[in-house]
């Protein structure tokens, strides 16, 4: 998840103004507490930015989110829904380790027939 540079101007401005208001509303103390999380937050987007957090740039041998290492070398990595950026199937975008391959695998392994 890169965001532009524009998205990243417009979460500074949102922060900013934010605490514009909360340094008319809060004591200062608070408002020097909001200003570090803020910071945090500026950090997090630049991290994101270079891949270092959740949603970064995911490697090709990188298992997708939600999806176990045990399951993606077994299953995903035979399978044709996953693409250079993740799973493909909507169903397991929005459910992960829920598509048919996953769940037949773990049945196999249970010895469920």
């Amino acid at each position: 998840m890169a965001l532009s540079e524009e998205e990243k101007d417009l979460v500074a401005q949102s922060l900013q103004m934010y605490l514009q208001q909360a340094s008319m509303q809060l004591p200062p103390q608070s408002v020097q507490q909001l200003v570090t999380i803020a910071k945090g937050i500026i950090a997090k987007l630049d991290s994101l930015e270079a891949g270092g957090g959740p949603g970064g740039k995911r490697k090709a041998n990188d298992p997708p989110p939600g999806i176990s290492a045990e399951w993606f070398e077994h299953v995903c990595q035979t399978c044709p829904q996953l693409t250079a950026t993740g799973c493909a199937d909507k169903i397991t975008v929005k459910f992960p380790g829920k598509c048919d391959p996953i769940l037949k695998y773990e049945r196999a392994k249970a010895g469920v027939k």
